[in-house]
């Protein structure tokens, strides 16, 4: 697809997020009136310890790119005090206008709410509060499941626009069709999307198994250019483990915090230290984070004691969350590898460890999402993810922005991907036999 049809299609949905930011505000304040959503519900105060009814603390969603719904409590939105009321007549004036005048056709009434919301929702300046329509929240809520239909990579949001692809899972549709880590998707099926938010790309991106996607790619040094990947469901590898050193060390990789995740690691932390290794390595590089509830359970197999990070909302109230269940980590040396990919939870449970110093971090500096979203299902099944408070380790040093600074800094470059190198894993063995 050619620069210019790119750029005219970028600039025609400017155009329409022009037109639809107008009545943006009215349009949210009555979806979130008439269906109830909760917008403003506080999540349970109770203390540290505090549970959901069933015991697991509030499904809240912490990873850049995935997502699950959370029960709510049935409050519903009110304007913020001191806030001047929304101004209904003049969204009628001039949607009235609009209807009347227009040389042109409208976009149906569900589009036209959705665009509206999105505009609104882009005006915050948040990348992490995002609107995505039914069909893009049933394909992301499908992560937290184990599973998900669509090329087999993990992405984050690049810089200037578009999705980034930071890992690609092994013989995955991604990688096949010869897709790099470090490429930008720019456009989906002929779509520019460099103006949309993560989670509305996701959803492009995603898709049926078996469903063919055209992607437009920017590759450093290279003209953008198209590729078809034929789309497939995607089992996620949770966790990955091993011995290196001829025995010597262990490693486990996480690859996100699902609801199976705390399961797997557990017990893939029994059966390698029962092997009594002189170390063990979590790699939680490329690992975008995922639920809450499995950072802290997570984190506390790692940390004996004390609590596993601090949250605050911006109003100022305060919650930490202690650590809970069995301390699975004993006496054994601890590396965490991290990365730029390293994001949310994984930047929980890796700042605690660095904190209670039962573990070195190695590798690259993480990514910097310290903040916490709130996922509302709205009354269609489209899904108004809500940014409603930031966290902190224990020792209540901020992320956000941030990340997380490894004790012992290594680079992974370009060409040691290509020839299957890796440093960081060799400085953690290394550091875990010599202890240096």
């Amino acid at each position: 697809m050619s620069t210019d049809k790119m750029d005219k299609q970028r600039n025609r949905a400017i155009g329409a997020r022009v037109f639809v930011i107008v009545v943006s505000a009215m349009i949210l304040m009555l979806a979130a009136f008439g269906a109830g959503l909760g917008v403003g519900s506080q999540l349970p105060r109770q203390g540290a310890a505090a549970v959901m009814p069933g015991g697991a603390l509030p499904s809240i969603t912490l990873s850049p790119t995935l997502t699950v719904n959370l029960p709510m409590s049935g409050t519903t939105a009110s304007p913020a005090t001191g806030k001047e009321p929304l101004d209904l007549k003049l969204f009628s004036e001039a949607y009235g206008l609009l209807r009347d005048q227009f040389y042109g056709q409208l976009p149906d009434q569900r589009e036209l709410t959705y665009n509206a919301i999105r505009g609104m929702v882009d005006h915050l300046g948040d990348p992490h509060t995002a609107f995505v329509d039914p069909e893009q929240a049933a394909l992301l809520n499908s992560d937290m499941e184990g599973h998900f239909e669509g090329i087999g990579a993990r992405v984050g949001l690049a810089e200037g626009g578009g999705v980034r692809l930071e890992y690609l899972f092994p013989e995955q549709p991604a990688e096949k069709a010869g897709l790099q880590a470090g490429d930008v998707v720019i456009g989906v099926d002929g779509k520019d999307i460099t103006h949309l938010d993560l989670m509305e790309a996701i959803g492009l991106i995603r898709g049926p198994r078996d469903s063919k996607v055209v992607l437009t790619i920017a590759r450093d040094g290279e003209k953008p250019f198209d590729v078809s990947v034929m789309r497939a469901r995607i089992e996620i590898p949770v966790v990955e483990s091993k011995t290196l050193a001829d025995g010597r060390i262990g490693y486990i990789a996480l690859s996100e915090f699902s609801s199976v995740a705390p399961q797997r690691l557990a017990d893939a932390m029994k059966e390698t230290l029962a092997k009594q290794p002189a170390g063990l390595i979590l790699d939680l590089r490329g690992n975008p984070g995922g639920l809450l509830d499995a950072s802290v359970r997570i984190g506390s197999y790692f940390v004996p004691e004390g609590n596993i990070l601090i949250e605050r909302s911006k109003d100022g109230k305060e919650r930490t969350y202690a650590r809970q269940g069995r301390f699975l980590l004993g006496k054994t040396p601890l590396v965490v590898l991290v990365d730029g990919g390293s994001a949310s939870a994984s930047e929980i449970v890796a700042g605690a460890i660095q904190d209670a110093g039962t573990g070195k971090l190695i590798g690259e500096k993480t990514y910097g999402k310290g903040s916490v979203q709130l996922p509302n299902s709205l009354s269609d099944g489209s899904q108004l993810r809500v940014t409603i408070a930031h966290w902190f380790t224990p020792k209540d040093r901020a992320i956000n922005g941030v990340g997380l600074t490894p004790d012992i800094h290594v680079a992974l470059a370009q060409a040691d991907i290509e020839a299957k190198r890796d440093p960081q894993l060799d400085r953690a063995v290394e550091y875990l036999l010599q202890g240096k």
